[in-house]
């Protein structure tokens, strides 16, 4: 399997530096992942060379990729697997599941291959294809025949769930052991009918992006392909993106139409960004100084800074385009997030944790920013807008001010 050396095109960049840049800086961004993510798979592979089943896995999948390459790539896409190969060679996951990500191309090649697999919590996992509950190490054998342990097929085989909106077609991964990276969320399973309000919602955040918001809807279809379920309180809604998981994002159970359209317009803004990142340095090595982010509690680095104000550029631009619906909190949010996510661009050219292509990058969210700041708004909204972005800065200052306190008091003793 070879791996390419890739580079993002200054026409791509500028589209992304205004906010956008559609499907086709996303399938850009979607190449070099790739390409990421066999980079890392030879890395584990040549850095576990006792790990003799993960060598067998990857001449597997060498083998399927001259004959079926579609099913190879679908896999070794997978966020999952991206995912679970940077843990590895960070030594906190076990590089022989390789063997189930070879076992995983097979099965959508409808190839014969036999490999040990191990369970973890209680399941065996085929990233992007499905698991079934079991215990142990065995012998997992795929094929023409389905998934079979000894001969006979599995017990208790659960796919992973699809769902779509028309032409979108995206997987719900509720098994995966590696679908989220790192700890402290909550991972649940869905219940069919739980499946059927995230159909539904998809369906209505579909019409939502495809009569409003075309550039987030184009880039969605090229590149987010799973979303995984968080828990949350459903007063509450939340959601994430992960730089090891690129083509996932992480989402509590959607409320309405809406709001899962916005967490799309918020999310792929992350998913763009870390994926640049990846290809173009934007931040300089951390020089610990540390800024004020509007929708933060607790000071950012400028990678962090850099990082939030991307993706409320995105939720900025959200809010401008669905007033034209009436929405009742359109023109609030778009009047708070247009001044919070301009000033934060302003703090990061004020500061000095970019590179030159982070400065680049930057300026171009400005201009966007600029732009919309001339733009009229009711009174009442924008009234109540100032009023937020005042108390959020107070908020700040005051809990900041404490904890600087408290640690200069801690370190006197």
């Amino acid at each position: 399997m070879s791996i390419l050396p890739h580079r993002i095109s200054d026409t791509a960049f500028s589209a992304l530096a205004s906010g956008g840049g559609g499907a086709a800086a996303m399938e850009e961004l979607r190449s070099a992942q790739f390409s990421r993510h066999l980079m890392l798979l030879r890395g584990v592979v040549e850095a576990f060379p006792e790990v003799k089943v993960a060598e067998e896995a990857f001449a597997v999948l060498a083998d399927l990729q001259r004959g079926a390459s579609g099913a190879v790539e679908t896999v070794l896409r997978y966020p999952a697997v991206g995912a679970w190969a940077a843990q590895c060679l960070r030594g906190t996951a076990d590089p022989a599941r390789l063997a189930a990500v070879a076992l995983a191309a097979a099965h959508l090649a409808g190839r014969e291959c036999r490999l040990p697999v191990s369970s973890r919590h209680g399941w065996v996992t085929l990233p992007s294809v499905g698991g079934f509950p079991a215990t142990g190490v065995f012998d997992l054998s795929v094929g023409p025949g389905g998934v079979r342990v000894g001969g006979h097929p599995v017990d208790g085989w659960r796919p992973l769930a699809r769902i779509s909106a028309g032409a979108y077609t995206v997987t719900v991964d509720d098994l995966d052991p590696h679908r989220w990276p790192g700890g402290g969320v909550d991972l649940p399973r869905l219940d069919a009918p739980e499946r059927e309000v995230w159909q539904s919602r998809l369906r209505e955040a579909w019409d939502v992006l495809s009569e409003r918001h075309w550039t987030v809807r184009d880039e969605v279809a090229t590149a987010v392909g799973v979303l995984t379920p968080l828990g949350a309180p459903s007063d509450r809604p939340q959601s994430e993106s992960s730089r090891e998981a690129f083509g996932a994002i992480a989402l509590s159970a959607p409320p309405d139409g809406v709001s899962l359209a916005e967490t799309f317009a918020h999310e792929t803004q992350h998913v763009k960004l870390y994926a640049l990142m990846d290809v173009v340095p934007l931040t300089l090595p951390d020089t610990g100084d540390l800024y004020y982010a509007p929708w933060r509690p607790d000071p950012r680095p400028a990678g962090g800074l850099l990082n939030g104000t991307y993706a409320y550029l995105g939720v900025t631009g959200f809010w401008r385009r669905e007033r034209a619906t009436g929405h009742p909190r359109a023109e609030f949010e778009f009047a708070q997030w247009r001044a919070a996510a301009y000033e934060a661009t302003q703090t990061l050219l004020a500061g000095r944790g970019l590179t030159a292509e982070g400065v680049r990058f930057t300026e171009g969210m400005a201009r966007t920013l600029g732009a919309w700041t001339g733009e009229p708004v009711g009174a009442g909204a924008l009234d109540e807008a100032r009023r937020a972005q005042s108390a959020r800065r107070r908020a700040w200052e005051q809990r900041n001010e404490t904890a600087s306190r408290a640690a200069e008091g801690r370190s006197r003793y």
